[in-house]
């Protein structure tokens, strides 16, 4: 099995080697600046936050605009598109401006920051949209421009672990943003309590919106670093231009092998990224609504998923140190059905539901970095085939939850089509990587052949 994961070369280790000593060469002398990275690691932690609320607070959505829950999952179906526009979005307005990376930054995150603060304030479905809309296409801006800014400025160093840090920062929000709410949920609390929650977390993201900005005004007002930044991105993108003319040739033979590749990882990362959000958007309206638990205590379980989810990614960094992304990715996908089918099973278990809560987050958690991993390992993940991976999970996390809302239905499968639609899908997941891996291996074998 491990042969699988080096079955491919890629080709931009190779050819891309004297560009990367280049550009090493020049920034050698430049020392990393932890503080930066702590507000670069604060921004992932406001998404989580952001993100962390909506499982929640979605049954208090519906009350508060007098609409059945088959009408509220609009709002999550609304969220996940504006998060693929805000992550394309600030592809091209990053490679448009490439020195105003942490202005566009900066200014993402007041936006992100005042639809959290307005979302209470929306009595009607089409407002509570609208304002979905926003916080989600700034949280997209925000998310491509943190990783971006991330990597540039740890270029000289491995940026892996740092890249790693900021995604546990991401579980990290999530884990604690239903704690902060869950007080605001108690059956004794006013209907309108859960407000604060939201207007807490808003005022949290002010200290990260002016740690932004000081660098944004400090580094990208000085003229003199502009130009020294300019002159290296023309350098860059005349190298990258050469890369491309090298080898351009080489995947005009391939590019039909690797165009069905990328197409099969961006249908596993569809379903993927479509089970993991709907786990965490669902899990809270599940447990309040098949096992009759209280809001508060529905709001611990979605917080002790993003617990074990957040440990798992920090773990997955010393995993991966050990096991090859095939390895971690298949105990990964195997623990996902175990859960899942534990909680169907076992779906009249409160004790189940916690337990198997717990292990779907430890399971889950970390297979979007080993799939990525795996990916880079067949074939040279470029910019644009990167979008293309995130289009994927952003259509997952658009579609899924929204299939899920209407089967939740009493009239159709009720709550438990929760557990059973994700079971579905993490099979079909399983059974895609599975077919994946005897197409590398079927391509490995062709290539040893054509060789001899």
């Amino acid at each position: 099995m491990h042969s699988l994961s080096t079955s491919a070369v890629s080709l931009h280790s190779y050819v891309g080697s004297n560009t990367n000593e280049k550009k090493l060469s020049k920034t050698s002398d430049k020392k990393v600046s932890i503080i930066y990275f702590l507000a670069l690691f604060y921004t992932f932690l406001s998404l989580g936050f952001g993100s962390g609320l909506i499982g929640p607070t979605l049954l208090k959505f519906g009350e508060q605009i007098n609409s059945p829950l088959d009408r509220v999952v609009y709002i999550l179906f609304t969220r996940s598109f504006g998060f693929l526009v805000g992550t394309l979005a600030s592809g091209f307005l990053i490679d448009a401006f490439p020195l105003l990376g942490r202005t566009f930054l900066a200014c993402s995150l007041f936006f992100m920051s005042a639809a959290t603060v307005i979302i209470p304030f929306m009595y009607h479905i089409i407002p509570m949209i609208i304002v979905h809309l926003m916080w989600s296409l700034t949280a997209g801006v925000v998310d491509n421009l943190s990783q971006l800014l991330t990597i540039r400025y740890y270029a000289q160093v491995n940026v892996n672990p740092y890249l790693q840090a900021l995604h546990g920062a991401f579980g990290v929000g999530a884990f604690l943003s239903p704690l902060i709410i869950a007080p605001f949920l108690q059956d004794a609390s006013p209907l309108d309590q859960w407000h604060y929650a939201y207007w807490l977390i808003g005022c949290l993201q002010i200290p990260n919106l002016v740690w932004i900005s000081i660098y944004a005004i400090r580094d990208e007002l000085c003229s003199k670093k502009h130009k020294e930044i300019t002159l290296e991105n023309k350098e860059a993108t005349f190298e990258d231009r050469k890369l491309e003319t090298t080898i351009v040739p080489d995947d005009q033979t391939k590019s039909s092998g690797k165009k069905l590749f990328l197409a099969l990882m961006t249908i596993f990362i569809l379903l993927y990224v479509g089970g993991e959000s709907a786990f965490g958007a669902y899990i809270h309206t599940y447990a309040s609504l098949h096992l009759n638990f209280k809001k508060d205590i529905a709001a611990y379980l979605n917080s002790v998923f993003w617990a074990s989810f957040t440990l798992s990614r920090f773990c997955g960094v010393v995993l991966s140190i050990k096991l090859s992304p095939i390895q971690m990715l298949m105990t990964d996908l195997i623990g996902c059905i175990g859960s899942m089918s534990l909680l169907l099973i076992l779906n009249k278990s409160s004790l189940i539901l916690w337990i198997g809560s717990v292990l779907f987050g430890l399971s889950v958690g970390s297979i979007y970095p080993s799939a990525i991993a795996f990916t880079e390992k067949q074939i040279s993940l470029t910019g644009r085939r990167i979008s293309i991976l995130a289009v994927g999970g952003s259509a997952g996390d658009a579609v899924i939850p929204l299939l899920i809302g209407y089967m939740i239905n009493p009239k159709l499968l009720g709550p438990i089509g929760f557990i059973l639609i994700l079971l579905i899908v993490i099979i079909s997941a399983s059974l895609l990587y599975g077919f994946t891996l005897l197409y590398v291996n079927f391509q490995f074998k062709k290539m040893k052949n054509t060789e001899k």
